[in-house]
C-alpha cells in the first residue's frame, strides 16, 4: 500500500485542481461570507457551511442580490462537503453554483465549476465523468485564452488517464502542461509538472525516469524555498526506493521529509510519511515497527475524519499480520477497512481487500470462503476495467477467445440455425402436402425430394450440434460442461497436486508503444496460437490470458503424476520456439518463466459468460517465480525442484526476497 502526495493520490492541493474558495471582503452585511471562509482555513467544515447559507438566504431576499458572491457561495459549500470526503453532495452543490453562472453567462467561472465537478467525480471513481467535465473546462479555457487555466486542465486530464493506466497519455498531457507553464515563466507550477510526470512513470514501473523528473522538480522548489513542498517531493522519492525494494534508501528520503512536516506542524504530511514509513519497516520484516508507525498515521487520520486514508492504513495492518501469521487479527483490520470501502464506494481498496481475503482462507485451508472471496474480487475487477485501456487488444481478443469464452453466443446462434433448418423443414413438408392435394402424380417425386432434404437438413443440424459441443469442451473440461448442463451448476474442487506455470513478455508496454495495433494483435495471436499447441502437446490446460500474460497448468481437471515434469518441458519448448522466432522475425520478444507446484481451487466463475478459473496460494506462489525471473529464462520453486531435480538440469539462485512471502530458494532451468 503507498501513500503518496501529488496530483492525484492524496492531500488537497490547490495546484491541481481549481477551486475558486475566495475571501472578497466587502461591507459588514458581509460578515457571514467572510467568517464562513476563514472557518474553511481552520477546518471547521460544518459551521462554514452554516455561515455561507445564512448569507445565500440574506443575499437572495435583498433588493439586488449579488449572484457573483451567491454562486462563489455555493461552490464553497461544495468544497466543504469535498473536503469532508462527501462528495456526492460536494457535485451538488458544484452544479448549484454552475447553474447560477450559467444564468449569469461567466465563461471563467463554468470552467471551474466543471474543474470541480470533474474532480469529485474522479474521487469517486467516475473516472468516464469526470474526463467529460474535465475536457468541457479544457473547451472553454481554450476559448477564454487563458494559458493557464489550459495548462491546469492539461493536468487534470492527466491525473484521469494515469488512474486508467493509460500512462503514455498521461505523460504527453501532462508535458503539455509542463510545456505551457514554461512559457508562463511559472517555475512553481513546472515543479508540478515535473513531480506529476515523475509519479507516473514510477506506476509504469520506470524507476529511474520517476527519480528524475522528481528531482527537477525538488530542485525548483528548493531554490524558490517552497519549504511546504520539499517534504512531498521528498516522500514521492522515497516511495520509489521502497518499489526498488532499497528500503535503507527510501527511510532516509521518509525521515528527512517527516523532520520538517514536523517543524511546518503539516498532520497531513505527517500522516502520510508515517504510512510509508510503516510500509517501509514492513519490506525489512520489520513488523513491530511497521505496525507502531502505521497506528500513529491511524490516529491522525482518525482525528481528521479522513475515512479513504483510514481504509488504506487498516488494510495494511491487515496485510502485515497476514504476513506474520496472525489471520484473525489480519481479518479484523480487513472488515474495518472493507466496511469503509462499501460505504464510501472505494471499489479499488474493495478489490484489493477481497482478494487479501481469498488468500486468507486459502491458507488456511477454508477453500469455499476463499473462492467466495475471489468471486467478490473478480466482480470488483470486471467493473473497474476501462474499454479504453483495453482497446489495442480488442480484435485480438474478440478473434483468440470468442469460441473460447463467448460459448453463449455461439450456442445461441447454433439455436438459431437449427431452428431456421426446422421452420424450413416444415415448410417443405407443408408445400408437399399441397402437392399431393394438388399434383398426385408428382407424389414420388415430392417424397423423394423432401426425404432427401430432411437427411441434408438432420446432417447440417448433427454438425451444428457437435460444433456446439466442441466450442463448449474448448472453454471447459468435459465433466464440468457435463454438470452445467445436466444442472446448471458446478461445485469448485481442489486438486492437490498441480504445477502452475506464469509466462509474461518483457517490455511488452514499451514495444507496443511502437507497433501499429494490427502488427501487434497479429504478432499477438501468432505467439499465443504456438503456447496453445505446445501445451496441448504436453497434456497441459491453458486456464487463461491477460494481455501480454500467459497461464497454464498441470494436474487438472485429469490428474497427471508427471504434472511438474510436463509443464516444464512445455515452458522449456515455449522459450525455445520464441528465440526461433525471433532469429527469423525483425520483431524480437522475450518472455519471463515462473513454475510453481502445490494444491489449487478450480472452479466455474461467472454466470452469462463461464469462465473456468484457479486460485489459491499455490497460483500467487507461481506468478512470484515469474516476477522473480529473467527474460528467456524459466525460474521454478524449491518445491518443483524437489519433484524434478533428477530429470533437468538447474542452476541455483540462493535464496531470494518475494513479496509477501519472504525468502525463498529458486531455481533457474537449463534449457
Amino acid at each position: 500500500m503507498r501513500f503518496s502526495v501529488g496530483l492525484f493520490v492524496l492531500g488537497f492541493l490547490l495546484l491541481s485542481c481549481r477551486f475558486l474558495l475566495h475571501g472578497q471582503t466587502g461591507t459588514d452585511t458581509l460578515t457571514d461570507y467572510k467568517q464562513a471562509y476563514t472557518l474553511i482555513n481552520e477546518r471547521k467544515y460544518p459551521e462554514a457551511i452554516e455561515k455561507y447559507l445564512s448569507f445565500i438566504s440574506t443575499e437572495q431576499s435583498s433588493a439586488r442580490p449579488d449572484m457573483n458572491k451567491i454562486s462563489e457561495s455555493l461552490n464553497n459549500i461544495g468544497i466543504c462537503y469535498y473536503l469532508m470526503n462527501n462528495y456526492h453532495e460536494a457535485i451538488q452543490w458544484y452544479k448549484k453554483a454552475l447553474a447560477e453562472d450559467i444564468k449569469a453567462a461567466n465563461a471563467k467561472n463554468i470552467a471551474t465549476r466543471f474543474s470541480n465537478i470533474g474532480l469529485a467525480y474522479k474521487k469517486l471513481g467516475n473516472y468516464d465523468s469526470a474526463v467529460t467535465y474535465y475536457n468541457k473546462a479544457l473547451a472553454l479555457d481554450i476559448i477564454n485564452r487563458d494559458t493557464q487555466d489550459i495548462a491546469k486542465s492539461y493536468n487534470n486530464l492527466g491525473s484521469i488517464y494515469d488512474s486508467w493506466g493509460r500512462y503514455d497519455s498521461a505523460i504527453l498531457l501532462y508535458k503539455n502542461s509542463l510545456r505551457l507553464k514554461q512559457h508562463l515563466k511559472d517555475s512553481a507550477g513546472m515543479a508540478v509538472s515535473l513531480n506529476n510526470i515523475g509519479l507516473v512513470y514510477q506506476a509504469w514501473g520506470k524507476n529511474d525516469e520517476a527519480i528524475r523528473f522528481i528531482e527537477e522538480a525538488l530542485a525548483i522548489d528548493r531554490a524558490l524555498g517552497k519549504t511546504g513542498e520539499i517534504p512531498r517531493r521528498l516522500n514521492n522519492i522515497g516511495l520509489i526506493y521502497n518499489q526498488k525494494n532499497q528500503y535503507d534508501k527510501a527511510l532516509g528520503y521518509f525521515h528527512e521529509a517527516l523532520a520538517m512536516a514536523r517543524e511546518q506542524k503539516n498532520d497531513d504530511m505527517i500522516a502520510v510519511l508515517y504510512a510509508n514509513i510503516g510500509t517501509s519497516y514492513s519490506g525489512q520484516k520489520k513488523y513491530d515497527e511497521a505496525i507502531r508507525y502505521l497506528r500513529l498515521a491511524l490516529e491522525i487520520y482518525q482525528k481528521m475524519g479522513r475515512q479513504v486514508s483510514i481504509a488504506a492504513v487498516y488494510a495494511s495492518l491487515a496485510e502485515i499480520y497476514r504476513a506474520t501469521g496472525e489471520y484473525n487479527q489480519s481479518i479484523r483490520f480487513l472488515s474495518q477497512s472493507s466496511e469503509i470501502a462499501e460505504q464510501i464506494d472505494l471499489r479499488d481498496q474493495l478489490k484489493n481487500n477481497y482478494l487479501l481475503y481469498s488468500d486468507i482462507y486459502a491458507a488456511t485451508g477454508n477453500f469455499p470462503e476463499a473462492l467466495n472471496y475471489f468471486k467478490k474480487y473478480v466482480t470488483v475487477r470486471d467493473t473497474l476495467y476501462s474499454e479504453e485501456i483495453h482497446k489495442q487488444i480488442a480484435d485480438f481478443q474478440l478473434r483468440y477467445e470468442t469460441e473460447k469464452k463467448d460459448n453463449e453466443i455461439t450456442l445461441l446462434r447454433q439455436k438459431e440455425v437449427i431452428q431456421a433448418l426446422m421452420i424450413k423443414k416444415d415448410r417443405i413438408y407443408r408445400n408437399s402436402l399441397i402437392g399431393i392435394i394438388g399434383l398426385l402424380v408428382l407424389l414420388a417425386v415430392v417424397i423423394y425430394l423432401s426425404l432427401r432434404q430432411k437427411r441434408r437438413d438432420n446432417q447440417i443440424i448433427g454438425r451444428e450440434k457437435d460444433q456446439s459441443e466442441k466450442l463448449l469442451l474448448n472453454i471447459l473440461p468435459a465433466g464440468i460442461a457435463h454438470d452445467l448442463k445436466e444442472k446448471g451448476s458446478t461445485e469448485p474442487q481442489l486438486y492437490q497436486h498441480v504445477t502452475v506455470c506464469f509466462s509474461d513478455i518483457v517490455g511488452f508496454t514499451e514495444q507496443s508503444a511502437q507497433l501499429e495495433p494490427k502488427i501487434l494483435i497479429e504478432e499477438l495471436n501468432n505467439i499465443f496460437t504456438a503456447f496453445d499447441n505446445i501445451i496441448e502437446n504436453h497434456h497441459c490446460e491453458r486456464i487463461k490470458t491477460i494481455g501480454d500474460s500467459y497461464m497454464a497448468v498441470c494436474g487438472l481437471p485429469e490428474e497427471n503424476p508427471d504434472h511438474a515434469v510436463q509443464i516444464i518441458r512445455a515452458s522449456v519448448e515455449m522459450v525455445q520456439y520464441l528465440e526461433k522466432k525471433n532469429l527469423e522475425s525483425q520483431i524480437e520478444w522475450r518472455m519471463r518463466v515462473g513454475i510453481h507446484s502445490g494444491p489449487v481451487i478450480a472452479g466455474v466463475v461467472g454466470i452469462k459468460k463461464y469462465i473456468y478459473d484457479v486460485f489459491g496460494d499455490t497460483i500467487n506462489t507461481a506468478s512470484r517465480m515469474e516476477a522473480s525471473s529473467e527474460p528467456m529464462r524459466i525460474n521454478v520453486s524449491e518445491v518443483t525442484y524437489n519433484l524434478v531435480r533428477d530429470q533437468f538440469k538447474f542452476e541455483e539462485r540462493g535464496a531470494l526476497e518475494v513479496k509477501g512471502k519472504g525468502t525463498m530458494n529458486m531455481y533457474f532451468i537449463k534449457v
